[in-house]
């Protein structure tokens, strides 16, 4: 089954874009899963709450399930940070990328990624709603400080697996940087980070009275 990475970005946004580009990878997770495609993974750039991008892994077609959805999203929302002339609309960015084949066996059993670099903590596995059915504590959140990489797991059924599951993807992650960086063909992928066309968006959101986004427009 072919593999996406389904990018959502802040470009060279501000604070209050990292934080709606935290609550829009939250709706595309729970999108993703909606409409049949298997959430391997999600790896967060930067601070969770306000993340310069976050990227899902996904299992599917996910260019004809998600089709609507590339482009621009916008946020209309006062900021509390800033006076009251400052603008309320915020832009992030939505992107859909074939992911490459698994790093190699190194990277799988976790090779240069060192564990005191590693912090773990339990989590429940689903998301805003009440969509995903598991709700056990086997759930974790892996992240390693050196890169500001996060990864969710909820794969396997004992907390111990989902952590090793989580350092490996964790390498990878790493390892799939590296190359990536030095391939030629990756350079349209990591453009979208400040490539953000603010004209025409395909969802426009308020932010509803439990803090989920709402879609107040669509194009």
């Amino acid at each position: 089954m072919s593999r996406s990475w389904v990018q959502i970005s802040a470009g060279r946004g501000p604070v209050e874009v990292r934080r709606f580009v935290a609550r829009l990878a939250e709706r595309m997770e729970a999108l993703c899963r909606e409409r049949g495609l298997a959430v391997v993974d999600v790896t967060v750039h930067g601070d969770e709450g306000a993340p310069a991008s976050v990227e899902i892994l996904v299992e599917g077609d996910a260019r004809r399930w998600l089709e609507g959805e590339v482009g621009t999203h916008a946020l209309i929302e006062k900021s509390a940070d800033r006076g009251r002339a400052a603008r309320k609309r915020w832009f992030a960015g939505v992107a859909i990328h074939p992911a490459g084949a698994d790093a190699g066996a190194g990277a799988r059993e976790g090779v240069g990624v060192d564990l005191r670099d590693i912090e773990i903590s339990a989590c429940l596995a689903g998301g805003p709603g009440g969509q995903h059915v598991n709700r056990t504590r086997s759930a974790v959140r892996v992240h390693h400080r050196p890169s500001g990489i996060t990864v969710r797991v909820a794969d396997e059924r004992s907390q111990r697996a989902n952590v090793r599951r989580g350092v490996e993807r964790i390498a990878e992650r790493l390892a799939e940087r590296a190359a990536r960086r030095a391939a030629e063909g990756e350079a349209a992928r990591w453009s979208e980070h400040d490539r953000i066309v603010r004209g025409e968006p395909v969802r426009t959101y308020r932010v509803g009275r439990k803090r989920e986004l709402e879609v107040a427009e669509a194009r």
